[in-house]
């Protein structure tokens, strides 16, 4: 044996009672759990054998959904996710370029602004960011990642009015910049390096190995042209070549058009195809924006925005051929969906497609998930539809859920129901949109509270779900996600060996527990 971890808490994920107390690897491979003298009695003079005191040990977490590209990028640019005003944007930013030594002439880009957590709840513009500096271009994108603001150095440079102007997808207005527009900015600059995406790529790997994780689903050419899309995807192949990732990343493609799409087919693109370390997933499908900056796409106007209900991003017959396109060529899609109109419109493209191509093996997806109705969820399962869940968007949105969209906040949200309904749930974060941390996000689906265990009553509190439940979300779920059932998600005999140890008691106390040790294919590659 390579590996031997005994006196532990180790649960196998077949049931809520499989419990063992020693397991032993090999080879990157789960060969034995049991007793711990049987399972020492494995070891050989080349085993690593480590006593865990009692901790409890899992099958390691697996991010159904985020962006670890960007993770790692966010990692070495300003974080705004503690500001509580536009004065804390302007000072932490101007802290960042001092800091940092940024040249004049360079962009700065930043990102975590959330104007709800501000006294006026606006939204900084052009005139705003103009404080921090006229000699930089200023690129700060809000929490959800759907919205940013620029300078007017941007503006001005660039040819943007600062009038309201209304794009295919998206808009702008006084250098706030909505969905597809954020294009116009992405696209001034300057493109990474190969080494750059690779840094971050690596940056990325190993927080999320901080954090339990061992493998990500992961929307990596969000950020980028599709020019740049193959740079991305040789970034990956050359790290799992070099044997340098330390996640096992299943990429989730924002292919943003049905010719982008059509490209990939013939150069070879085909889902689950590559390693056990990067393969092809599913097509990602940005349908429409967030529910925090009312962009997300809503049949009724927003509650308490009346004039506004949200962006598309695809008509529905450009939406319908794009889903079946894909579906012909067995790549299922992963539709993000925050409204219930966008939820609407994405189950009638894959019920279109199921309709007209039978494919039994194929596992389309929403992505979120959020604003919901019964009937939308009962539709769900009857077209075995998965869904991408982010509970640690709950830290925020308890709070604003009902202001935004009113009576369907009590449908919303829904992660008990759809269970009840055999409705196949993932779990992740959607970092660096939000948390990164399982741990938090096992809290609020457990709580249905915010990170400081707000509100006092907790929002739809029937709609919570066990940390059992929680964990083989973020584990056996996730697995299922990517078409890995069979190999990872659960700590049995001839499956990986990806693993993450926890001190504390995750049962009783989530939020004091913590990670002490990950585990990747039999290789610890975090111990506290």
């Amino acid at each position: 044996m390579d590996l031997i971890l005994h006196n532990a808490r180790i649960y196998s994920m077949q049931s809520e009672k499989d419990i063992y107390e020693a397991i032993a690897v090999k080879d990157g491979l789960i060969k034995g759990l049991g007793k711990n003298q049987d399972i020492l009695k494995m070891a050989t003079t080349n085993t690593q054998i480590i006593d865990l005191n009692h901790k409890m040990v899992f099958p390691g977490f697996n991010d159904s959904h985020m962006h670890l590209l960007g993770l790692g990028a966010s990692l070495s640019q300003v974080d705004l996710s503690h500001a509580k005003s536009i004065d804390d944007i302007i000072e932490t930013t101007k802290h960042f370029i001092k800091d940092n030594n940024i040249e004049a002439g360079k962009w700065v880009v930043g990102r975590g602004w959330n104007q709800d957590f501000f006294a006026d709840n606006f939204m900084p513009d052009a005139i705003d960011l103009d404080d921090i500096s006229d000699d930089h271009y200023i690129f700060l994108r809000r929490a959800c990642g759907h919205v940013a603001t620029c300078n007017s150095r941007v503006l001005e440079d660039f040819d943007f009015p600062m009038a309201y102007t209304s794009i295919d997808g998206g808009s702008y207005e006084n250098g706030i910049f909505k969905e597809n527009a954020l294009e116009l900015i992405t696209s001034k600059m300057a493109l990474p390096s190969k080494e750059d995406l690779k840094t971050w790529i690596k940056a990325g790997c190993h927080y999320a190995n901080s954090l339990g994780i061992t493998s990500v689903q992961s929307d990596d050419l969000c950020v980028y042209p599709e020019s740049h899309n193959q740079t991305v995807f040789s970034s990956f192949y050359e790290l799992d070549a070099d044997n340098s990732l330390s996640v096992r990343v299943y990429e989730q493609s924002l292919l943003r058009n049905i010719n982008i799409l059509k490209d990939q087919i013939k150069a070879g693109y085909q889902q689950n195809k590559g390693s056990l370390f990067f393969k092809l997933g599913p097509l990602k499908i940005l349908g429409d924006g967030s529910l925090g900056g009312r962009t997300a796409w809503l049949n009724e106007p927003y509650h308490d925005a009346p004039n506004e209900s949200g962006i598309h991003m695809y008509s529905q017959e450009d939406l319908n051929d794009y889903v079946l396109e894909a579906h012909k060529h067995d790549i299922s899609s992963a539709i993000h969906c925050i409204g219930d109109k966008m939820l609407d419109s994405a189950i009638e493209a894959i019920e279109l497609a199921q309709a007209k191509v039978a494919k039994a093996n194929l596992r389309h997806g929403i992505v979120h998930c959020q604003i919901t109705r019964p009937d939308q969820l009962k539709k769900l399962k009857d077209l075995d539809i998965m869904t991408y869940v982010q509970p640690v968007f709950l830290d925020y949105d308890a709070h604003i859920v009902r202001d935004r969209v009113g009576k369907l906040a009590e449908t919303s949200y829904n992660f008990k129901s759809m269970m009840d309904l055999d409705i196949r749930m993932s779990f992740g974060s959607d970092a660096p949109v939000d948390s990164t941390d399982p741990i938090q996000g096992i809290h609020c689906a457990v709580t249905r509270k915010d990170l400081n265990n707000k509100p006092e009553e907790a929002y739809l509190p029937d709609q919570a779900v066990s940390v059992y439940q929680a964990i083989y979300n973020y584990t056996v779920e996730s697995a299922y996600a990517s078409y890995e059932e069979d190999i990872k998600g659960k700590l049995i005999k001839d499956y990986l060996a990806d693993i993450v140890v926890l001190e504390g008691d995750i049962f009783n106390q989530i939020l004091d527990s913590s990670v002490f040790m990950t585990i990747v294919g039999g290789r610890i590659v975090y111990q506290k």
